[in-house]
C-alpha cells in the first residue's frame, strides 16, 4: 500500500499537470511548461524538446486564408499537401467545397487543386451511367462518385509516385490522381481510380460510405478509415476492388463486457439476441512506416484498449508481442481542473526518423512524442491562443527533425523546431539503436547534466553498461527505474562473480565436504562404538538370567 507520503506526491503531480494542460500563461520562450512521466507513471518537469519556429497560415502561402482544413501529408518529394476541408472555391462556391493545397517545405504555394478531370477513366464513367440507366445506383451516389469538385475532404496520402488519394468524404469516394494546371492557371486532379461504397455481401449495404482518413502500401492497397465501422480499415486493391478488412480493434474489457460473457453461458439463444452487444472502437487515423507497418490510434474518451496499434500485413498487433499493446498512451492520468476533466484522446499518428512516433492528443492540444520502443520522449504543444497552443488540432506531420501541427479552428500549422536537448536525447537513442553502446554513454550523461528528471537516460545508461558487461554500473542506473533491466543486470553480475571466485568457491566447497565426511565419520564411530556397548550389555544380562 502506497505511503502517505507517496500519495501526496502524486497528487501534487497531478494538479501540476492539470494546471499546465490548462494555463496559457507565457513562460520562458513558450507559453507551457515542459514536463515528463517518470518511471512512476508521475509528471515531473523537464526540459523542452521542440520549440516553436513559427506558425503558418493561408495568407503567409498565398493561397488565401484557409478554412477548416483537417489533414496534411508530406509527400516524399517533401511537399506538404493540405486538405482544405470548408474552402468555398472560386470556380462554383455553389458545389465546390474544398480544395487540396500544395507547398514546398518552406511553404511556398506550389498548386492549389480544385477540380478533377475525369477524362482518362471513361469506361469507369460509362460504367457509373449505365448503373444509374439500370436503377442498380441512384441519382444522389451518382451526382456525388461522379461530382467534379470536392465535397468536405477530410483525409490525403501521397505514394512513391506522387499520386494522391483523398478520402472525400461527403462524395462519399477515395479519388487517386495525379495534378497539373489548366490554361487558366488552376490546378485540377486527373483521376486515376475512384474508390466507392463496396458492392459485397461482406459490406452492410445499410452502412454509409463516408472515408475520413486514407492510406497506401507499397503494394498499392488502399486503406481506407470509416468512422462509422468497427470491422477495422476498409481495404481496396490497386484496381479499386474491395478486399476486406484490417486491423479491427478489440473489444474494451469492462465490467459490462465481462459479465455479458457469464450471461452467454447461461442464456439461450433467443435471451442471447435481446441482450447489449459490445462491439469495438473503430479506428481514428492510420500511418504507415518504410518497412510497410501501419500504425492505427483510436481516439475514444473512455476505451483504453488499442490506442496505439503496430499492424503486420497479417493485421497483426505487433506491441502485442512486445508488451507495449497496453501501455498508457497520452496523459496517462485523466486530470480535473476548474470544472473541466482532461484526458487524452489521440486523433493522430505521424511515424518519423528512426521510428520516432508523434501522437496528437485532440482533448490536450499536446504532441507526445515516442522512440520505436513506446519510451515517451518529449510533451510539447497544449491548448490555448498563444504561439505553440492550439484550439482544435487535426494533423500532425514531421519532416527531418521538425514537427508540423495543423490546427482546424485557427487555421494555421505551426513548426515545432528540435532544440538543443531534444537533440542530444535523440542522438543518444540513435547510437544506442545502431549498438554503439559506449558512444552513446557521452550523450546521456549530457541529458542527465541538463535535466535529472528524464528517466530514459538512466535506462540508457544501464543498457549501456549492460551491453559492455559493466553490470554493477548498470545496477545502478537500473535501480530506480527498471525491475527488468536491474534483474538482467543482477543475474550479470551474479554469473561474474561467481566466475571470478570460482576457484574460492571451489576451495569452500571441498572444505565443506571434507568437514561432513570427518564429522560423518565421526559420529559413525560413535554410533558404532555406542551401538557394541549396548550389544555387550544385552549379552550380559541374558548370560544373568540364564
Amino acid at each position: 500500500m502506497p505511503s502517505i507520503k507517496r500519495i501526496a506526491v502524486r497528487a501534487a503531480s497531478a494538479i501540476m499537470a492539470a494546471a499546465m494542460l490548462a494555463t496559457s500563461v507565457a513562460y520562458a520562450d513558450e507559453p507551457y511548461d515542459g514536463y515528463n512521466y517518470d518511471w512512476w507513471g508521475d509528471p515531473v518537469p523537464s526540459q523542452n524538446g521542440y520549440v516553436v519556429e513559427k506558425v503558418v497560415s493561408g495568407l503567409d502561402i498565398g493561397c488565401g486564408a484557409l478554412s477548416q482544413p483537417s489533414d496534411m501529408f508530406f509527400s516524399d518529394n517533401e511537399e506538404l499537401y493540405i486538405v482544405d476541408t470548408n474552402y468555398a472555391g472560386s470556380i462554383d462556391p455553389t458545389n465546390q467545397k474544398g480544395r487540396i493545397v500544395i507547398t514546398d517545405s518552406s511553404f511556398n504555394l506550389v498548386n492549389s487543386i480544385e477540380y478533377l478531370d475525369f477524362s482518362a477513366v471513361g469506361d469507369w464513367l460509362d460504367k457509373k451511367e449505365n448503373e444509374l440507366n439500370s436503377g442498380e445506383l441512384d441519382s444522389v451516389r451518382y451526382a456525388k462518385e461522379t461530382n467534379i469538385y470536392f465535397k468536405g475532404p477530410t483525409g490525403i496520402f501521397v505514394d512513391e509516385d506522387d499520386t494522391v488519394y483523398v478520402a472525400d468524404n461527403e462524395n462519399e469516394r477515395v479519388v487517386a490522381f495525379t495534378h497539373d494546371v489548366d490554361s487558366k492557371g488552376i490546378g485540377y486532379g486527373k483521376v486515376i481510380t475512384v474508390y466507392t461504397r463496396p458492392e459485397s455481401n461482406v459490406y452492410d449495404s445499410t452502412t454509409t460510405f463516408n472515408p475520413a482518413k486514407v492510406l497506401v502500401d507499397a503494394a498499392k492497397n488502399v486503406y481506407v478509415c470509416i468512422k462509422s465501422i468497427t470491422k477495422g480499415a476498409v481495404v481496396f486493391s490497386k484496381e479499386g476492388e474491395f478486399s476486406g478488412y484490417y486491423g479491427a480493434n478489440r473489444v474494451e474489457q469492462t465490467g459490462e463486457v465481462i459479465l455479458n460473457a457469464f450471461w452467454k453461458l447461461i442464456f439461450n439463444r433467443e435471451q442471447i439476441k435481446k441482450m447489449k452487444r459490445n462491439v469495438p472502437v473503430e479506428i481514428s487515423n492510420f500511418d504507415i512506416d518504410d518497412d510497410n507497418f501501419v500504425y492505427t490510434v483510436t481516439e475514444s474518451k473512455s476505451a483504453n484498449t488499442d490506442v496505439l496499434k503496430k499492424l503486420n500485413s497479417a493485421g497483426t498487433n505487433i506491441f502485442t508481442n512486445l508488451g507495449y499493446s497496453d501501455y498508457d498512451f497520452g496523459d496517462p492520468l485523466t486530470k480535473y481542473y476548474r470544472g473541466q476533466t482532461y484526458s487524452s484522446q489521440i486523433t493522430d499518428v505521424d511515424i518519423g526518423d528512426n521510428g520516432v512516433i508523434n501522437l496528437l492528443d485532440l482533448k490536450t492540444g499536446r504532441v507526445f512524442q515516442y522512440d520505436d520502443e513506446c519510451n515517451l520522449l518529449f510533451i510539447f504543444g497544449g491548448i490555448g491562443n498563444q504561439k505553440g497552443t492550439f484550439t482544435t488540432v487535426n494533423s500532425v506531420e514531421s519532416l527531418g527533425t521538425n514537427v508540423y501541427v495543423l490546427d482546424g479552428r485557427k487555421c494555421t500549422i505551426t513548426v515545432f523546431e528540435q532544440t538543443e536537448f531534444g537533440a542530444i536525447v535523440h542522438n543518444a537513442i540513435d547510437l544506442f539503436n545502431k549498438g554503439k553502446y559506449e558512444e552513446a554513454r557521452g550523450p546521456w550523461n549530457e541529458v542527465l547534466r541538463r535535466d535529472s528528471n528524464y528517466w530514459l537516460a538512466y535506462i540508457g545508461l544501464g543498457n549501456a553498461y549492460l551491453n559492455e558487461g559493466n553490470y554493477e554500473q548498470a545496477m545502478k542506473y537500473f535501480y530506480y527505474n527498471s525491475r527488468n533491466g536491474y534483474s538482467d543486470a543482477f543475474k550479470g553480475w551474479r554469473m561474474d562473480f561467481i566466475r571470478d571466485n570460482f576457484t574460492l568457491f571451489a576451495i569452500i566447497i571441498l572444505l565443506l565436504l571434507a568437514a561432513i565426511y570427518v564429522i560423518s565419520s565421526i559420529r559413525g564411530k560413535k554410533k558404532a562404538k555406542k551401538r557394541a556397548e549396548a550389544d555387550a550389555l544385552l549379552r550380559a544380562q541374558q548370560k544373568k538370567e540364564e
